[in-house]
This record gives structure tokens, sequence and C-alpha cells, in this order.
């Protein structure tokens, strides 16, 4: 186990200096690409484009022909929330994809997909019960 080194004052000194004139980036490309820094795969992001091969279901034109998944499903915030969880789990699927043409990307990426696949399919499942009136609302 390594212990730091304390710095100097002087070095000290000079970082503050330092940082009082970085201003970050000051292109709006820039900005746009040091707002997902932190970003590792972004499965569960509100703020991801996720370009898909195969789209899912439209639930809101399943709403809107009458069908009887509208009839089953009757609330608009139900719809929302299943159409939330299902565009996740297309995340998931992308994301697996992506991770698949990478040298051992499924190998480090492989539990943390199923993790969330599993997370995703359990909600969307009980989103569904809970709108067939199989379970009561909490």
């Amino acid at each position: 186990m390594s212990m730091k080194r304390p710095i100097s004052e002087r070095k000290l000194q000079a970082n503050r200096e330092n940082a009082k004139r970085s201003t970050g980036p000051k292109t709006e490309a820039g900005k746009a690409a040091s707002c997902k820094n932190a970003l590792k795969h972004g499965i569960l992001s509100l703020a991801l484009d996720v370009r898909l091969e195969t789209p899912g279901p439209d639930f809101r034109s399943l709403k809107e022909n009458g069908s009887i998944v509208s009839e089953v499903l009757g609330r608009d915030s139900a719809l929302q929330e299943i159409s939330r969880i299902w565009s996740k789990l297309t995340r998931v699927v992308v994301f697996e994809k992506d991770c698949a043409h990478h040298p051992k990307g499924l190998e480090g990426n492989g539990r943390l997909i199923c993790r969330y696949e599993r997370m995703l399919t359990r909600q969307l499942h009980a989103r569904i019960r809970e709108c067939a009136g199989l379970e009561s609302a909490n």
C-alpha cells in the first residue's frame, strides 16, 4: 500500500493559479462532448439518442388505433411507463451488440448487461400485470 507524499506549498499555489485560468470548453461541440465525460454505458440515461435497427412497438399508435392493448393498458401514465422501460431494454440490446464487436467487451460487461436486462424485464412485467388488474397498484 503506497502512501501519497504531500505536495509542497509552492506547487499547491501553482495548481490553484492554473485552475483559475481553466475555463472549460468554449464551443458548443466541446460543451456537448464534455457533458458526457462521466458516461460509461448510458443504458439508463434519459438523454441519449439511440439509433435502433428495428424499433420496438409504438404503444401510442396501439392506443390510438383502439386495439385490445389500449383496453387492457388503459391509462396514459402506464403506457408511458411501459414505453420508457421498453426503450431502456432496447438500449441494453444495443449496448450488448456494441460489446460483442470489441475484444473482451462481453466478458467485461456481461454481468452488467444481465443485471439491467433482468431489472428492466421485471419492471416491464410488473407494469403490464398492474395494468391488466392482476396486481394491485401501490
